[in-house]
């Protein structure tokens, strides 16, 4: 009976562990898709993070990145990019290859519109409310470079052809300073620029080689004659609205260029060389510097800058959200509350039972002394970033960390 009695007791347990609430402890951060600010807000950011094969949640920070909360699931996790409206705070806009996505609840809940060809960027107009760019490429042989517009706020959409030739569109800026012009930067070195809203385009490629792709756009609100685009090859700027272009700096590879209404003559750019950097430029995008801040993000990602603070400025990525707010000399996460990385492999520490030791999916290793109330990420220390073993081996009274990755 005595048995019987323990047996029963133990199954007890068993299912109250079972129907136990689990609490996610960290570390803050993961692998983050896309990233939007509220321009009229710029103290409220909207976080897509990557959670396949679950559709993502979307996060919420009200005070620049200090704490993140989940304000609704975006039913789609092939979401690339995500846009605030600039005209009504409470819509988002998300974008996939094929559609766009919107909220007009903040994020809580989404409807989906059919685009009517390939969507690579999406971009909306700080001038006129409704209207939204895709820009892209229809294809039947081969592929045509086009824009898409919407002026009711992404629910119906029209088409419009770039060139005839073979070619994508991967981005588009409006000007801030007049409603009837844009830009598109495509592959093959093409710019084109329209004047009237969208309705008709013409080259703005003067100087911009054929062996080089625009992948990002930025118009100067203090002269909009001034554009920068982001290359596979560096930096190009213009100072005739298209006329003519020259590479700008000694940037390798760009992948993008942001402006800050704050400060019209302040510049940024997200390039590469051996590893991803941040370029300032204090004169429009005429010279320009490398900051020793390390963005800790892979190879590739974006810019978002604050319009009401000059030097303030986020990068979503492998490692999270970033952010630094002087001018890249500085970074730090931005976090607090993002709790979606994937962990690949854990280990605990052999001379403390409070330690633990864990890798983040293309995030680098992270240690908790205190049973994962608080986490710090390690130095970096090996190059793939995707770590599939850690040994701990005692030794001289503190730990040392043995990590296995691809290359060795």
């Amino acid at each position: 009976m005595v048995k019987i009695v323990r047996f029963a007791l133990a199954l007890a347990a068993l299912a109250s562990i079972s129907h136990a609430d689990w609490v996610a402890i960290g570390p803050d951060g993961g692998i983050v898709n896309a990233l939007a600010l509220d321009r009229q807000n710029p103290a409220t950011l909207y976080a897509l993070p990557y959670e396949y094969p679950d559709n993502p949640r979307v996060f919420q920070t009200a005070d620049g990145g200090a704490g993140w909360t989940s304000v609704g699931r975006l039913p789609d996790y092939n979401v690339t990019a995500l846009r605030v409206d600039p005209h009504q705070s409470d819509y988002l806009y998300g974008m996939t290859s094929s559609g766009v996505w919107r909220s007009t609840d903040g994020g809580a809940s989404w409807a989906s519109y059919s685009l009517p060809a390939s969507a690579m960027g999406i971009t909306t107009d700080p001038l006129v409310p409704g209207r939204l760019f895709v820009s892209g490429y229809s294809y039947s042989t081969y592929a045509i470079p086009v824009v898409m517009i919407s002026t009711n706020y992404g629910q119906s959409w029209s088409s419009t052809t770039l060139d005839p030739d073979t070619g994508y569109s991967y981005c588009a800026a409006f000007d801030p300073t007049n409603t009837g012009i844009a830009y598109a930067g495509c592959a093959n070195g093409l710019v084109f620029r329209t004047t009237d809203g969208g309705a008709h385009w013409v080259s703005a490629s003067g100087g911009l080689p054929v062996t080089t792709t625009v992948q990002g756009l930025a118009v100067n609100a203090g002269n909009p004659n001034i554009v920068l685009a982001a290359a596979s090859d560096g930096v190009y700027r213009t100072t005739d609205a298209g006329g003519s272009w020259a590479r700008a700096g000694e940037i390798a590879m760009a992948f993008d260029v942001a402006l800050t209404p704050a400060n019209p003559a302040l510049a940024y750019c997200l390039g590469y060389d051996s590893v991803p950097r941040l370029f300032v430029s204090t004169d429009s995008g005429a010279t320009w510097s490398v900051q020793p801040g390390n963005v800790q993000q892979s190879k590739g990602g974006s810019l978002i800058t604050d319009p009401s603070a000059a030097d303030v400025i986020y990068s979503p990525g492998a490692a999270g959200v970033v952010k630094t707010t002087d001018r890249g000399a500085h970074w730090a996460p931005a976090n607090s509350g993002i709790r979606i990385a994937t962990i690949s492999t854990m280990s605990t520490s052999p001379w403390t039972l409070r330690g633990v030791y864990v890798e983040c999916y293309q995030n680098g290793v992270f240690r908790s002394t205190d049973l994962g109330t608080s986490w710090q990420r390690c130095t970096d220390f090996l190059s793939c970033g995707a770590i599939c073993g850690i040994g701990l081996a005692p030794g001289g009274g503190t730990d040392t960390v043995y990590a296995l990755e691809g290359s060795g």
